[in-house]
């Protein structure tokens, strides 16, 4: 298996080929300030929209960074330029969805998330969102955790519910946990009750000691990215009143350490809970949105495929 810099490497070349392919010249990154010339940064997307699959898509981002909320984490120069960040990968992949439904293909939509996810009782999708965090984040974690992107469904019982989604595209899922004294992660912890009752125990022993800065974490387990979209998700349901929900990790196939991220937060559930977080490889997405597609709307994940998918 490759190891995870090897991984990103193989997709960094990926996008460089794409981007001379458009005739674009080489950006600087991750950051304008201090950046290096990369191989798969842009130049001008914001201007450009080069980074993106379509003009809905492009406008899309430009509305989201002129109403950026104060606890939003969309960061504009990768968003528009980096062409290998997983976050303007999650509008390619979930704008079109968006679109689809504006222009009243609904029920199209409805029927790609059915053959995408047969197992969560998907009756009609009823929104599909990104980058959601909502803005009373004292109801929830209290902190910026938030949803690559969000599939709100009325399930076959006629109730809302629906799957919160991280897509990565090269990205590890965090280690660290917050140090902050005011999340609240034992709070749903406890709440949700989903934890096995000796991995229950550490997570609460470990998120109480993370408030104090100056207490060490060194062998604790500790709320870990998986962990905190997990929580998200979770609490959110209760919050919502949702009758089902689901989390998703969404990575290219070849990724090295999503089966390992994904197991991680699986094992420590009680076995009746552990349904309640899976993975996807893009691959098998893309080929289940394509079975379904008609033609005249293929076109953004075909782009996609042809964009990102690693050989």
């Amino acid at each position: 298996m490759m190891t995870i810099r090897e991984f990103t490497q193989k997709c960094r070349e990926l996008q460089g080929k794409y981007r001379e392919r458009m005739g674009e010249p080489m950006g600087v990154g991750p950051h304008l300030k201090k950046g290096t010339p990369q191989i798969n940064m842009l130049v001008d997307g914001d201007k450009t929209g080069k980074n993106f699959v379509n003009e809905f898509t492009f406008n899309y981002a430009k509305q989201r960074v002129e109403n950026k909320q104060p606890h939003e984490t969309i960061d504009e120069y990768r968003l528009f330029n980096n062409m290998l960040s997983s976050q303007p990968m999650a509008f390619n992949l979930f704008c079109p969805f968006i679109e689809m439904r504006e222009q009243g293909k609904g029920d199209i939509v409805s029927r790609i998330f059915q053959n995408i996810f047969p197992d969560k009782y998907i009756s009609e999708v009823t929104k599909v969102g990104l980058e959601y965090l909502d803005t009373d984040i004292k109801k929830y974690l209290n902190d910026n955790t938030a949803m690559d992107a969000i599939v709100r469904y009325k399930d076959t019982d006629g109730k809302p519910a629906f799957i919160a989604i991280e897509t990565k595209y090269t990205d590890v899922l965090g280690e660290n946990t917050s140090r902050k004294s005011d999340v609240l992660y034992d709070v749903w912890i406890k709440r949700i009750g989903m934890f096995k009752p000796e991995t229950e125990a550490e997570l609460l022993k470990s998120a109480e000691a993370a408030k104090d800065k100056k207490k060490k974490l060194e062998g604790m387990k500790v709320v870990t990215q998986i962990y905190r979209n997990f929580l998200l998700t979770e609490c959110y349901g209760i919050v919502e009143g949702a009758h089902r929900c689901y989390s998703v990790v969404l990575a290219p196939a070849q990724h090295p350490t999503t089966e390992k991220e994904v197991a991680s937060l699986r094992n420590e559930l009680k076995p009746e809970f552990q349904h309640k977080i899976s993975a996807i490889s893009l691959e098998d997405f893309i080929a289940k949105t394509l079975e379904v597609c008609p033609d005249e709307d293929k076109a953004p994940f075909e782009y996609f495929k042809n964009r990102y998918i690693p050989k």
